[in-house]
């Protein structure tokens, strides 16, 4: 079994990617491709509930402030309790399908900012897989650095001066420090693939980048909002 984890960037069409996988669960699942549904009794089409699991304590995402302060740290520790049993339900359940690949997509994971962070990660799949490759979407550094801060604004999510927040986006922000994330997933994961932000049709690219470049996606775009 092969895992391939998307980890967005965010504002690359992350939307239409993971709607599209829903809304073609079918027809991938013919191709061998597994995506998963539900984990820990999350249905979300973006999976989040990685990018709680792998988050070091005291780092945060948008994500994780919303559940902290919905249901409490007590809730996020049972959840990640949940989530490694509900990995490996879903790769028994791609067993079953007799599907030789599973994907996970959350743009959340770009978020992780350790070896450590993303060990963590990976220590969810390995156990299940051959290889677990990893995928990243990088859109051109200025119109990310525009893009994610007027993003975060919308949101009603302010700045921060720390300089390991996902809120801190000065110019020398880890956030926009390319090489740097190149190195982080290179250490960790068996296999990494980059391409770059395509806005006429990143969908498309991306399925190509996977090695599902004859699904039809064509015309497949929900959410234009990436400016």
């Amino acid at each position: 079994m092969k895992t391939i984890v998307h980890i967005g960037q965010h504002r690359t069409g992350t939307t239409s990617l993971q709607y599209f996988l829903r809304d073609n669960k079918k027809r991938l699942l013919k191709k061998g491709l597994y995506v998963p549904s539900k984990v820990a009794g999350h249905t979300h089409k973006s999976h989040y509930v990685l990018n709680l699991y792998a988050l070091a304590d005291n780092r945060y995402s948008p994500k994780k402030d919303e559940i902290i302060a919905a249901r409490g740290h007590a809730y996020l520790n049972k959840l990640k309790i949940d989530i490694r049993t509900g990995i490996e339900k879903v790769y028994r359940q791609a067993l079953a399908r007799k599907c030789t690949t599973v994907l996970w997509s959350n743009e959340g994971l770009y978020l992780l900012n350790s070896v450590s962070e993303y060990e963590s990660l990976k220590g969810l799949f390995s156990q299940y897989s051959d290889q677990v490759q990893v995928v990243c979407c990088f859109r051109d550094v200025e119109s990310f650095k525009n893009s994610y801060a007027q993003h975060l604004t919308l949101q009603g999510i302010t700045f921060s001066e720390q300089l390991d927040s996902y809120r801190y986006v000065e110019s020398d922000s880890w956030l926009f420090d390319y090489e740097r994330k190149r190195a982080l997933l290179s250490i960790v994961f068996d296999h990494c693939v980059y391409f770059q932000y395509d806005s006429g049709d990143n969908l498309k690219v991306f399925m190509q980048s996977i090695g599902y470049g004859d699904i039809d996606c064509d015309g497949y775009r929900l959410n234009t909002s990436t400016n």
